[in-house]
């Protein structure tokens, strides 16, 4: 869709604005729905539900009745900047970063027995600016206080600011990276960007009318209705146990029951999975489903490399590091791929090469090329300071930021709404190099940083991928956009931190949900302890089934380069069986499905004229789950739960 313009629409004032209240709505609402109501979790994946529920009220009513009573609206450029301010915001309130980090700024103390020896294994290592140093301050945190009492922010301030200025600097890198990258992706490439066509869709304002088309389409509707369905019908099972409720969710055992297939419908997957280039999709369902018939015999055999890899699970060891060389490849592919520019973006910044054009950059090559290497040097000297050894912090760092492109490109190019590194970085590190190289204290440091580098079901630079795309559209003034998403870092920073551990304060943190401030922290310990317990050298086979994975993706991509029709994109292979793939790959196969008979029966025309549909589909999936869970503050219910977990 085309809403370019002659000249670059400006990144006005008042829609950083209205985008910074709207970013805050997102860092202080997310926690306070996962946390409290047990609700779903908007702002947790790549398909940041929380800013397309805000982005469609922003859209149906609010711009349409704007315009009706004074005049005024918010034209394209202003919609698509409060939009990608809102994509960047949703990647850190949840599992992007702090609800998995505050819990486990204390959870080690809070946590402590004699039993698990914490007290001696762990929290010796953990140095006092980054982690509070009171022990009221943590049980607090964690048991609530007293009626009326103040959060001890004085004590809580240091730890955060020196967490918030890491984070900070770790965004800017990879924000850079995707300065240095976006031209190749964008231009060159020609990626798709799935996660961008609902909301250029919804945004866009050509015909004089007040609303946009996609709106106007009954098709949409007829789409949007199908999710809102069932999903308003098991909530109201939990109002009203009268209504029945429709359990959707499938599964079958297969291989002497050594591994379940899930054949649950997902439905905002399914919408947009429907946008993908064929070969990319069915790429996608058939490295899954491989995996499954890997995992599965293995677990037949009794055959392993070595334990289940934290967050590389439902799939065993093996699939994860085969997937993981897949990704290591992918992205040294890509720069590969993209030499000549890159050498052109390394001529700009250092020759200032007049023939290199930067000026539809986020920010000038120079400043991204000394960014992106002075940016690492700080995070660099920051993991050392925490604790860990000059070549642990390095080999940590360089391949959480490998996987952060990995992922980045994998989603602008497949739009899966929900993902995940196949091996986490900490995990990698430690695989990498031995747990007597790391030591104690690293590992200590490795299993606090878990906040932001193992479960990645979302982050900043996948949604500033997004966002450079639909920018690339609007064709907004990029340099002012690079303010307005770093505005929206900061404000999503302290709005979540806030937000967290008030809730703690006020609640009690083991009365809120599970996982985060219970499971997290034991989840991080045990691994610590496990290791430090269990000492075991570089891991071998596990950095040899890492290397076949990056010759077969080689492989693979090179058939799909040389042979015409070649059916199955190789990108599959690069997402393993993590949990989420194992939630959705079913649900890519049914879009893929739907989509091989729409083309050849119906043709392109067909396959057009039923897009707003399948786009409802989506758009209903979340708008359905962010009103249920709107209702359920209001009346106080919890537990109400519709998108992945």
């Amino acid at each position: 869709m085309e809403l370019a313009t002659k000249m670059r629409p400006s990144v006005s004032l008042k829609a950083v604005l209205v985008g910074l209240i709207l970013c805050l709505v997102i860092a202080a609402g997310e926690p306070y729905g996962v946390l409290f109501l047990r609700g779903s979790a908007l702002a947790a994946d790549f398909s940041t539900g929380a800013a397309l529920c805000l982005f469609f009220l922003l859209a149906l009513l609010v711009n349409p009745l704007a315009r009706l009573f004074t005049g005024l609206r918010l034209q394209s450029g202003e919609l698509a900047t409060i939009y990608i301010m809102m994509i960047v915001a949703s990647a850190i309130p949840s599992w992007g970063l702090t609800m998995n980090l505050i819990p486990l700024l204390g959870g080690f103390f809070y946590f402590a027995t004699p039993e698990n020896d914490w007290a001696s294994m762990i929290i010796p290592h953990l140095s006092e600016w980054l982690v509070p140093n009171e022990p009221e301050v943590i049980w607090k945190l964690f048991e609530g206080g007293a009626r009326g009492e103040a959060v001890p922010w004085a004590t809580w301030g240091k730890s955060l600011l020196v967490w918030g200025l890491f984070m900070s600097t770790v965004y800017f890198v990879t924000l850079c990276l995707l300065v240095i990258l976006r031209k190749q992706w964008i231009e060159r490439e020609r990626l798709l960007f799935p996660l961008a066509i609902l909301p250029l869709e919804m945004a866009d304002q050509r015909q004089d009318r007040y609303l946009p088309a996609l709106f106007r389409n009954p098709l949409m509707w007829v789409g949007f209705l199908i999710p809102a369905f069932f999903n308003s019908l098991n909530v109201l099972h939990s109002y009203f146990k009268i209504v029945p409720k429709v359990d959707l969710n499938v599964s079958a055992s297969i291989l002497r029951n050594s591994v379940n297939l899930n054949f649950t419908p997902r439905f905002e997957v399914i919408g947009l999975a429907y946008l993908l280039n064929l070969e990319v999709s069915l790429g996608v369902w058939f490295f899954a489903l491989l995996a499954h018939l890997q995992t599965g015999l293995e677990r037949m055999l009794g055959w392993s490399i070595g334990p289940s890899q934290p967050f590389s699970d439902p799939g065993s060891p093996s699939v994860g590091h085969l997937a993981l060389g897949a990704m290591f490849f992918l992205v040294g592919a890509s720069f590969w791929n993209g030499r000549e520019h890159i050498r052109g973006v390394v001529r700009k910044a250092l020759r200032g090469d007049s023939k290199v054009d930067d000026s539809g950059e986020l920010l000038s090559y120079r400043t991204a090329v000394c960014g992106a290497f002075f940016g690492s040097l700080l995070a660099l000297a920051g993991l050392l300071g925490a604790g860990l050894n000059l070549l642990s912090a390095l080999v940590f760092l360089i391949a959480s930021l490998v996987i952060f492109v990995g992922l980045a490109r994998i989603i602008s190019q497949t739009g899966l709404a929900y993902a995940r590194s196949p091996v986490a970085a900490p995990v990698f590190t430690v695989n990498t190099l031995g747990t007597s190289l790391v030591g104690p204290g690293g590992m200590t440091i490795l299993g606090l940083h878990f906040a932001w580098a193992a479960d990645i079901r979302t982050f900043v630079m996948a949604s500033a991928a997004t966002g450079l795309k639909i920018a690339e559209v609007v064709r907004l003034e990029y340099r002012r956009l690079f303010w307005a998403i770093m505005a929206a870092i900061v404000i999503s920073l302290i709005g979540s931190m806030w937000s967290v551990v008030t809730l703690g304060y006020s609640f009690g943190g083991i009365n809120l949900d599970g996982w985060f401030f219970n499971g997290l922290p034991h989840f991080a310990g045990n691994w610590i302890t496990q290791n430090i317990q269990n000492p075991h050298s570089v891991q071998v086979w596990h950095l040899g089934f890492a290397a076949l994975g990056a010759v077969l993706m080689g492989a693979l991509t090179y058939l799909k380069g040389h042979l015409v029709g070649f059916p199955i994109h190789p990108v599959g292979l690069a997402l393993g069986l993590t949990a989420p793939i194992y939630q959705v790959w079913f649900s890519i196969f049914l879009a893929w499905f739907f989509k091989v008979f729409i083309l050849k029966y119906g043709g392109v025309r067909l396959y057009r004229h039923l897009r707003p549909f399948f786009l409802g589909l989506t758009l209903g999936m979340f708008i359905s789950a962010g009103l249920w869970l709107f209702i359920d503050f209001l009346s106080g219910m919890s537990g109400n739960r519709l998108t992945v977990g």
